[in-house]
């Protein structure tokens, strides 16, 4: 599948770098979760100097592959670019990605002998292995454990046409044999005896399970959850989905398999069916952009009553909805017109209304309200010697602020080992 982005030129590049001002207290560098130097590794564009912008990106951030084509720059560095007040902010993931794509990855960090400590880590996804890398550098040896895929959401869910093989795989391989003294495919339930054997346990297993959605009619044949079908289709799988699928959701989830659905067979018509309007969705803006170009279309201010049919999905019956006041979210609440039902011919539904965690792992942690995992300023659970990070602490996050839980769990279990030696 050939990507929607291209790669910038040398040439691109170098003219994008020049429109850097190089400010002194770098708001872009302040604004990413992963603190990367963006003017330093900017100025190293510049002056010809590849391979030191690359050093400059991967000391700071190991899923530098990754987040060069999927991190939401509108998000994070660019919406605070000063050269906005000029003209328009720099292309700063761009040129992020222009350094991984023209550089190697098998130029490696010089690692110290690792004496530090043994430390498990539950999940390789990005705050997993962000923990690991930044763990390894400070002289720790770290066993990661992953029951699925190593690599995370983006391994698993993220299409091709954002996220090629080739490049997710490069990554993983490169953090994976240079950080990782073992990888173990294998699913960890009780933390207790990892806590035994190890000097600390981090916690990074993401949201593994989908939201349900609370009305008549989803176990009808041609009902799916979103990242069931996401994990089918990245793995090569064909979904099995039908002609006209309704999408149920707004989040990012939702956009990423309505565009993939529509990759796997043009033809196919794909709605997605939302509740509030289109400035409340809250996917990203360049995934939604993507999607439209696809051909995904949309059904705003629809409310699901139930999915219809007999033994299969024949349709979706929704109640038209109006925007009220802001909630505490700050999106506009919504509110079903009396008489308003109707329904949209359909053959399958993917319910994409949220994640959650695996509630029947890890005994013994403290959890919050929603199931999340309750952790301290210091990141450590209720358990002494265990810390989490990333969507099971936090909900559903970016790459880049899993990153940030993985750097900042490695300090904090670094100064534990210490103080307990």
């Amino acid at each position: 599948m050939e990507e929607f982005e291209k790669t910038l030129s040398r040439q691109q590049a170098a003219i994008e770098a020049e429109r850097c001002l190089y400010c002194y207290d770098a708001p872009c560098q302040a604004k990413c979760p992963a603190h990367v130097p963006v003017p330093e590794f900017i100025q190293s564009i510049r002056s010809g100097n590849l391979h030191g912008a690359r050093t400059l990106l991967q000391t700071s951030h190991p899923f530098i592959e990754t987040c060069g084509r999927i991190c939401p720059e509108e998000t994070f560095c660019q919406s605070v670019c000063t050269r906005s007040k000029i003209d328009a902010p720099l292309r700063i993931r761009e040129l992020h990605r222009f350094v991984t794509d023209s550089t190697d990855p098998s130029d490696r960090m010089e690692l110290s002998e690792a004496t530090g400590g043994r430390v498990a880590i539950v999940g390789a996804g990005p705050a997993g292995l962000a923990c690991a890398r930044e763990l390894r550098v400070r002289g720790f040896s770290c066993d990661v454990f992953e029951a699925r895929q190593v690599g995370g959401v983006p391994s698993q869910e993220v299409s091709t046409h954002r996220y090629p093989h080739e490049v997710d795989e490069r990554e993983v391989r490169f953090l994976t044999s240079t950080f990782a003294a073992h990888v173990r495919i294998e699913r960890v339930v009780d933390l207790k005896p990892l806590a035994a054997d190890y000097d600390a346990v981090f916690v990074a297993t993401g949201l593994p399970s989908e939201s349900d959605m609370n009305v008549e009619g989803t176990q009808l044949v041609g009902v799916h959850h979103a990242r069931e079908l996401l994990r089918k289709m990245k793995a090569g799988t064909i979904s099995g989905a039908g002609n006209r699928v309704g999408v149920i959701g707004g989040g990012n989830v939702a956009i990423e398999v309505a565009s993939m659905l529509r990759e796997e067979d043009p033809t196919r018509d794909v709605t997605v069916v939302y509740r509030r309007g289109i400035k409340e969705l809250k996917a990203f803006k360049r995934e939604i952009e993507e999607a439209t170009a696809l051909g995904v279309t949309y059904q705003f201010l629809a409310i699901p009553d139930k999915v219809v049919g007999n033994q299969h999905v024949e349709g979706l019956q929704v109640t038209q909805a109006h925007l009220c006041e802001e909630d505490e979210s700050g999106r506009c609440r919504f509110e079903p017109l009396p008489g308003s039902s109707f329904t949209i011919p359909l053959d399958t539904v993917v319910v994409a209304i949220g994640q959650r965690v695996d509630e029947g792992v890890f005994p013994g942690l403290a959890r919050s309200d929603s199931g999340l995992i309750s952790i301290g300023e210091n990141m450590e659970t209720s358990m002494p010697g265990v810390y989490a990070g990333g969507d099971a602490v936090h909900g559903a996050q970016t790459v880049v602020e899993a990153v940030r839980d993985g750097k900042k769990a490695a300090e904090q279990i670094a100064a534990f080992v210490a103080g307990g030696k």
